[in-house]
């Protein structure tokens, strides 16, 4: 579960809105009206005290801009006819005040060095958002305020990935810090496990049992439906009911240990690539046969097996003749797997997919404020 809770709700017009949850926002109990502190100087006499400077609050309203005005914000907002977001967002009372999230200018500083971010989860125009902000030092988690709008509506909008994106990027910067340490544990087990399934990669020995009966029927039946098929060496082209006996043979070739062994490396690769680690790591994933990345390939191995056998009109009737094709499929597909692995580890991993979307992001915030790249 996040740290940070961020919570949306809305109204269809800022009619909705009105005047009356701007002023609760920003007047409320126990709201940091430190935020908007006029500076006035009262010059006292120069012989009896130097001048000093007294702080007035007069409302905790911040946004894009300093000193805020608290009526102009409620008349633009009752006068705005698309919707108005009202977002939530807090922390829990010890994160608030151990990372100094527990008062206002702190969050006017964060919401605005993610306003290009927050415009594009609700599909704004970054020059069209407008947004602002109260933060509520309550007894409670502490917590902000927000009122979010499109400026020219019409286009905003807020999906559930949108949320979870927005929860995402506040984690990852309020609790940086936090994540770097984990992120660093992460790394360390994470190269232990790609070391460790690159040895067992680099020493794995195939050991193939033979044939079973199950699948000297299975194949029979697959090398009978396929008699006389001139079509592309394809699974995508073949019937509907040759394809289920395809998929009868892929069934009981992965029961192989073989390869349940190589999945099992596989599914570990994976994870530890996501920062997730488990016991059975192949739990996380479908079983083998069903896996999209290797499905069709498994597929395709049979079929052209089974093709390949065709040249001859040979039906098996024992497991000892059969054999040498159930070995020839399962060395190929172990193969398969191994070169997939190789590559992933050489290859595959050097490539990091977080900063490829950082970089997409940076460019639509620079793309939006003018700047060509």
């Amino acid at each position: 579960m996040s740290k940070v809770i961020f919570k949306s709700p809305y109204a269809s017009t800022g009619k909705k809105v009105g005047g009356r949850y701007v002023n609760y926002i920003a007047k409320r109990d126990r709201v940091d009206k430190s935020i908007n502190t006029k500076k006035v100087e009262i010059n006292l006499n120069y012989i009896a005290t130097r001048p000093r400077v007294e702080k007035v609050g007069e409302h905790g309203l911040f946004g894009q801009d300093d000193n805020v005005n608290l009526k102009k914000v409620v008349n633009d907002i009752r006068n705005h006819n698309g919707i108005v977001w009202m977002p939530i967002i807090s922390l829990k009372r010890e994160d608030a005040d151990r990372l100094g999230y527990n008062n206002a200018d702190a969050w006017r500083n964060l919401i605005r060095s993610k306003q290009f971010e927050i415009a594009e989860a609700y599909n704004i125009p970054s020059k069209d958002l407008v947004w602002y902000g109260a933060f509520h030092d309550e007894g409670h988690p502490p917590h902000i305020h927000m009122i979010v709008y499109n400026k020219n509506p019409g286009s905003e909008y807020l999906s559930k990935k949108s949320c979870n994106d927005i929860r995402a990027m506040l984690t990852k910067t309020i609790f940086k810090d936090d994540l770097k340490q984990i992120y660093g544990e992460k790394q360390t087990l994470q190269d232990k496990i790609i070391e460790e399934v690159k040895e067992k990669i680099n020493n794995f020995q195939i050991d193939i049992g033979g044939a079973s009966d199950e699948f000297l029927e299975a194949f029979n039946e697959l090398k009978f439906s396929m008699n006389g098929y001139t079509g592309k060496k394809n699974y995508q082209f073949i019937s509907r009911e040759q394809k289920e006996k395809v998929n009868a043979v892929v069934k009981i070739v992965c029961k192989d240990e073989n390869l349940q062994e190589l999945y099992r490396q596989w599914c570990r690769l994976q994870l530890a690539n996501q920062r997730y680690y488990r016991k059975n790591p192949e739990e996380s994933f479908d079983a083998l046969e069903k896996n999209k990345n290797f499905e069709r390939r498994l597929q395709n191995a049979v079929l052209k097996s089974v093709l390949r056998d065709n040249r001859n009109e040979h039906i098996y009737t024992n497991k000892a003749d059969i054999s040498h094709i159930y070995n020839d499929i399962i060395f190929s597909l172990c193969k398969m797997f191994e070169q997939s692995m190789q590559y992933e580890i050489e290859e595959g991993f050097t490539k990091s997919i977080v900063d490829s979307k950082e970089k997409i992001k940076e460019y639509k915030r620079n793309h939006g404020m003018g700047l060509s790249m």
